[in-house]
């Protein structure tokens, strides 16, 4: 757990305070928390990994805002107030085991239900506000296609031969229904990457035992990672020779900051709005001028794209939607402090590591 508090005198009631609950390893709310405690805002952030080590107490309270209840934590003898909560990443799978396989799940299950909770009862959580707002990758497709925005033609199969054969084209695009990454301990994790593969070798595959996405290969001009932010975009050009690239030969793989087309840009918001996000980061293709959502991940990281384009928008986007959050919670709406002011104290934050 890492606290970063103002210098002020403690206060006698709860501190109002901004909780980041993710995965010890992970970049973007490192930069985060650094961020905000340069602007004044107080924060705690605690991990999957060691969470099982904090001393908590928790008491629902009235008159929180928003609409919602609130409540007041107890964190290793520290009163807070949360304000804004952001859980990504914080998986039960990298919650600690124990020699009891039943005490194990328990565990998990219940920090991971607790901290969920908390998002709700919060005046404001991230990536969205309210509930359902982490649609999975089939709601996301049948509710861009109510929308009007082109997505590639997607069979869900356990039997990837038979949902080959009905797609055009030479070549196809396989991919898990859900995470990317299964961990069979905390720690350990084996990818099951998308893949681009021809379609003659789908046809001769076997039937499997779970379900996958098959998806026809959509011929593009471009591709994009379109970042959402309190209704800003931020895009990159990504230049990669398959899917899974950028884990398996990441210095090949380009990235370059562009101007969001405006049909990019429509889209983008549009789909944040419909599903209630206030971060996202979209992947998108340009198709003959035409866009084509592909997904949208609502843990989606943000730094390995900043750190192989160079800059550093969508951080100081992020901090300054989280620092609106946080004031608006405590009755203030006054403005947020100039871009170039948060360019600068970025640059003098530490170094972390990438992520995807």
């Amino acid at each position: 757990m890492t606290w970063r508090l103002p210098e002020t005198e403690p206060v006698a009631d709860a501190a109002p305070c901004v909780v980041l609950a993710d995965r010890a390893g992970c970049a973007e709310f490192a930069v985060l928390q650094d961020t905000l405690h340069h602007l004044g805002v107080p924060s705690v952030r605690v991990d999957a990994e060691s969470v099982a080590a904090l001393r908590l107490s928790a008491t629902v309270t009235g008159g929180a805002g928003h609409g919602r209840t609130g409540c007041v934590l107890d964190l290793d003898g520290r009163r807070i107030a949360p304000t804004v909560v952001w859980a990504r990443h914080f998986s039960p799978h990298a919650m600690p085991a124990t020699a009891d396989a039943a005490q194990t799940l328990l565990l998990a299950e219940s920090w991971h239900s607790f901290v969920r909770q908390l998002c709700s009862l919060a005046p404001a959580s991230l990536p969205g506000d309210r509930p359902g707002d982490r649609p999975g990758r089939l709601e996301q497709l049948a509710g861009a296609a109510a929308a009007g925005i082109r997505v590639p033609r997607t069979v869900v199969t356990t039997d990837p031969a038979r949902a080959a054969a009905a797609m055009p084209g030479r070549r196809v695009v396989v991919k898990v229904v859900g995470e990317h990454f299964v961990e069979t301990s905390p720690g350990l994790l084996t990818g099951v990457l998308p893949e681009v593969a021809a379609r003659a070798e789908v046809l001769r595959r076997p039937a499997l035992a779970y379900p996958v996405i098959v998806q026809e290969h959509v011929e593009h001009d471009a591709e994009l990672r379109v970042y959402h932010v309190a209704g800003a975009v931020h895009a990159y050009a990504v230049g990669k020779r398959a899917p899974d690239s950028p884990w398996r030969e990441e210095a090949e793989v380009t990235v370059t900051p562009v101007a969001a087309p405006p049909a990019a840009a429509d889209a983008v918001r549009r789909l944040a709005s419909l599903w209630g996000l206030t971060y996202g980061a979209f992947d998108l293709l340009l198709s003959a001028g035409e866009v084509v959502f592909l997904e949208v991940n609502t843990d989606g990281d943000w730094r390995w794209f900043e750190t192989k384009a160079g800059g550093r928008a969508v951080s100081t986007a992020v901090a300054l939607a989280v620092r609106t959050l946080h004031l608006t919670a405590l009755g203030n709406t006054g403005p947020p402090s100039p871009l170039d002011l948060v360019d600068f104290l970025l640059l003098g934050t530490r170094t972390h590591g990438s992520g995807r």
